[in-house]
């Protein structure tokens, strides 16, 4: 191609460039507006006292609100009980998910597609819909898990699991691990297919042993998906409303009310908007900690 014509190209790629830039203005507007003016507005009313019932303006209060939290039982009572249920839930659907994927790794063909399609067939179910199928499944007249229980001899009489105050975070828990296990189970399985096959072949070449094969080899592998899907579930987890709600609504008492229920309860039951978007604040600070903590993780491993 002649000089003069890559240089009139490249004048006209150059023109465009100020005009594509313009054309992403306003879906970059659209973003800033449902995203942005939410959460300036949560910040701004955490500073004020504000009730839609009292129907008077919004009544500067400075820090009270966040003094307020400090002394709240009911807001440590769900802090604990979310982090029970974020780390519970990722934890151990972490280490089922990858254990499946490794046990079911050499499966080929009809018969891997099969399996593949049971293991995650309960992630295509939605939360709702879980939280439904487990609050059934869990009662205490009729529901499966009793019967089975009682036919095996392990409980002597029905047991009441989402009405007791001991057992019910662990019953919703439950129900949690069985939906987001296949999270898990597929990403380690994307990422086990991506090993070198050459990788491999040289363990086996050293007569590396199965368990030398997985610990030194292919977990090292796992690290980079794993940190990143176990992010995703720490935020989708400590967001999680609609299984909680359906099955509890956070009783008995206080004992299943996470932090998310609990800025509900305050904002759509009491009302009181002011501290429940103070509640938010912290809610959204505490996420930010955790997804920059886990981002730091991911950068170090990756410069070692």
């Amino acid at each position: 191609m002649p000089a003069h014509s890559k240089q009139a190209s490249s004048r006209r790629a150059g023109g465009k460039a100020p005009f594509l830039h313009w054309m992403v203005l306003p879906t970059l507007l659209v973003l800033l507006a449902i995203i942005g003016y939410p959460v300036v507005s949560t910040v701004y009313l955490s500073f004020f006292e504000y009730n839609l019932l009292d129907f008077t303006p919004p009544e500067y209060l400075g820090l009270d609100n966040f003094a307020q939290m400090a002394s709240d039982r009911i807001f440590w009572i769900s802090l604990k009980n979310t982090l029970y249920y974020t780390g519970g839930t990722v934890l151990v659907s972490m280490l089922i998910g990858t254990a499946v994927a490794l046990l079911l790794e050499n499966l080929k063909g009809p018969v891997w597609t099969a399996v593949r399609a049971l293991v995650v067939s309960p992630w295509a179910v939605p939360f709702v819909v879980v939280a439904f199928l487990f609050r059934f499944m869990y009662m205490q007249n009729g529901g499966i898990v009793n019967d089975i229980l009682l036919d095996l001899g392990v409980i002597g009489n029905p047991v009441s699991w989402l009405n007791r105050a001991d057992i019910s975070l662990g019953a919703i828990i439950v129900a949690n691990i069985w939906a987001t296990t296949p999270f898990f189970f597929l990403l380690v399985s994307s990422a086990l297919s991506g090993i070198p096959d050459a990788v491999l072949e040289s363990a086996r070449v050293d007569r590396a042993g199965l368990w030398s094969t997985i610990f030194h080899i292919k977990l090292p592998f796992l690290r980079n998906p794993l940190v990143v899907g176990s992010l995703l579930m720490v935020i989708s987890n400590f967001n999680d409303f609609a299984k909680v709600w359906v099955m509890t609504q956070g009783g008995p008492g206080y004992a299943t009310t996470t932090l998310v229920v609990y800025v509900y309860r305050m904002a759509f039951e009491r009302f009181e908007i002011g501290y429940a978007s103070a509640l938010g604040l912290i809610w959204l600070l505490l996420l930010l900690l955790v997804s920059v903590f886990y981002i730091r993780l991911l950068w170090n491993r990756q410069n070692d």
